[in-house]
């Protein structure tokens, strides 16, 4: 509710009330995706500081669209921030008994939901278990199922904001079940179509009180694919959000990763996509209004 002044309080005493009341809600969703191990702002190749990207530098653009909207954002990942780099090489390879720093970073500037890309996968999913065991956002991938860690990731959550209810749902190319096989079978997870999987969380989510989906996506609108295969294809391929989103009703946001090219805001069939740049070069500010 908002706090009217006393002046204005006396005045609205002569006033007789509406018949409804309306409150509008203005949600901020903020995302990045394809960190890609890029905490801070150091270019661990040439042994120099990086200028441009980091999540020590998107940490100050958060903060301040947090100021500005208190109470009312959302932080969001679309994928592919463990691995990347040497960093984050040590992180799975070497100093496997310290906490992820990829992951505190994450922590420290309070992330709601993140979802699985397929680099996830690459030092194999009990590395993925272990260094995602301390984050304290939701880890998303609503079409990977099975194996003993699928405990450590769910199809979707909800986060209230300024009294909405914000559904997300979590999906990564199915592409993984060709680059990360041995991976994925030698824990029995199973990277599956996305639209079936999205179509079931975003009914779930809605039947649990979601009043928006958001959905965060490790994968692309089109263009070209890596994996262009029968068995790509009758998994719906490796980038298939447009023909999800016109599969699934209900879906108002969809965040995706995974192709590296910066889309500001494009909206295709009533539903919004943004892509931020990779390796924490740029945070997306996409905003529902309510």
């Amino acid at each position: 509710m908002v706090r009217l002044s006393r002046a204005l309080s006396a005045v609205l005493l002569f006033v007789a009330p509406p018949a409804r009341a309306v409150q509008k809600v203005d949600i901020v969703i903020a995302s990045t995706t394809d960190v890609h191990g890029r905490v801070r702002s150091w270019d661990y190749y040439a042994d120099s500081a990086e200028s441009t990207r980091g999540l020590t530098r998107a940490a100050t653009i958060v903060d301040s669209v947090r100021d500005a909207n208190p109470g009312r954002v959302i932080l969001v990942d679309a994928g592919d921030f463990l691995q990347g780099n040497p960093f984050t090489y040590v992180a799975a390879r070497v100093d496997t008994a310290a906490p992820s720093a990829v992951v505190a970073g994450m922590n420290a500037m309070r992330y709601d939901a993140v979802t699985i890309g397929n680099h996830e996968f690459n030092y194999g999913v009990p590395t993925l278990r272990r260094e995602t065991s301390s984050a304290t956002f939701a880890l998303l991938a609503a079409n990977a199922t099975g194996g003993k860690a699928r405990a450590a990731w769910r199809a979707w959550t909800i986060v209230e904001r300024g009294g909405v209810k914000i559904g997300i749902v979590g999906a990564t190319t199915p592409g993984s079940m060709l680059w990360d096989a041995a991976n994925l079978h030698a824990a029995g997870v199973v990277v599956g179509a996305i639209t079936p999987a999205v179509a079931k969380a975003v009914t779930a989510a809605r039947a649990a009180g979601a009043d928006a989906i958001v959905v965060l996506a490790h994968a692309g609108i089109g263009g070209e694919t890596a994996n262009d295969t029968v068995f790509a294809r009758t998994l719906g391929g490796e980038n298939p959000m447009v023909k999800v989103i016109r599969a699934v009703p209900g879906i108002d946001l969809v965040v995706f990763g995974h192709t590296h090219r910066e889309v500001a805001d494009t909206v295709i069939d009533g539903v919004l996509f943004t892509q931020p740049r990779n390796w924490a070069a740029s945070v997306s500010i996409a905003h529902l209004l309510f």
